[in-house]
């Protein structure tokens, strides 16, 4: 049996301003304020959408990361990750959707699954993603290399914002 690799990429979303020298930056209540103020909410609900292709021991689950947040994607992983640790089965959604993201571990080895809310109930996606804690672990901490280096790369300004500085110094420990 071929194995795929577990694996995230992004792709910046063109409609999304964040994106582009045009963007304005806002506050809590969608006012213009400077980069530095805008806190982890910012980037959470409102800025920095992608497409990600994200696969999971060969597993696509890229139809659930559309139109997503970059960070809010990476956050979500980081915390399946780290509850993990102690937990066998981990519920997990994105900020902006419904979808389920549900990953149990059995042993050194972590299934994936998403489910979505459905007029009839929740209904799961058909891939269904294994890998081992190691390639999930270096998935997201380079998740979280790739998004900062993307926006940063968008958007220069933002190596000023706090949040953003604590992300690329303090790693999830900042979040």
């Amino acid at each position: 049996m071929t194995r795929t690799a577990t694996s995230l990429t992004f792709t910046a979303c063109a409609r999304d301003l964040s994106w582009t020298p045009d963007w304005v930056p806002r506050d809590d209540r969608y006012d213009p304020t400077e980069v530095e103020k805008l806190g982890q909410a910012a980037f959470i609900w409102n800025n920095f959408t992608v497409n990600a292709t994200l696969t999971v021991g060969g597993a696509d689950f890229s139809d659930a990361t559309r139109f997503v947040c970059i960070l809010d994607l990476v956050l979500m992983l980081e915390a399946a990750r780290g509850a993990l640790r102690t937990d066998e089965l981990v519920v997990q959604e994105l900020s902006d959707r419904q979808d389920e993201w549900r990953f149990t571990r059995h042993g050194e080895h972590i299934a994936v699954r998403t489910r979505y809310a459905a007029r009839d109930g929740w209904c799961f996606r058909p891939a269904e993603g294994n890998c081992s804690i190691t390639e999930l672990d270096t998935l997201v901490k380079q998740a979280l290399t790739d998004a900062l280096t993307l926006i940063f790369s968008a958007q220069p300004a933002t190596r000023r914002n706090p949040y953003l500085q604590g992300l690329a110094t303090g790693g999830f420990d900042a979040a």
